[in-house]
């Protein structure tokens, strides 16, 4: 009698240190969906049109900064690259589409995109809205 019980505490065991592990996977892809929803709110509080290229780039651009941020320091060695072989094109490409999707959104509503900086700027650099993207997110987060 006192075997049946230890092989059924055993499997009850068992249960109790899979379940949380599975959960785990199901809170990482929760939060990494919702962390995907928050870039893209910040790239349309820009006024970046989603029919552009750039507002793609610039969002692929912002989830690796916020995976690793030490991208950030080196944008034209190791971001545009990575970013370059993931959608299949030159680095020159990304860097391009993602400085005319900010530039057309600024040439349609500046105010809006001075809105989101909180110091004064004119026409904003990619690593400008780059930090501030992942400055801000950080922040919501």
């Amino acid at each position: 009698m006192l075997s049946t019980n230890t092989i059924i505490n055993e499997k009850e065991e068992k249960e109790k240190y899979l379940f949380p592990t599975d959960q785990s996977m199901e809170n990482k892809d929760l939060h990494t969906a919702q962390l995907e929803k928050t870039v893209i709110r910040f790239v349309q509080k820009l006024g970046i049109r989603p029919n552009l290229n750039g507002y793609h780039l610039l969002i692929k651009a912002i989830l690796m900064a916020l995976d690793s941020p030490e991208l950030l320091r080196s944008l034209t060695k190791e971001l545009y690259p990575r970013i370059a072989e993931d959608h299949g094109t030159n680095v020159r490409a990304v860097e391009r589409n993602m400085r005319k999707a900010i530039e057309s959104a600024y040439e349609y509503d500046p105010q809006r995109i001075r809105s989101v900086f909180y110091y004064k700027v004119d026409k904003p650099y990619i690593s400008e809205v780059l930090s501030m993207a992942v400055e801000s997110i950080r922040y919501e987060l």
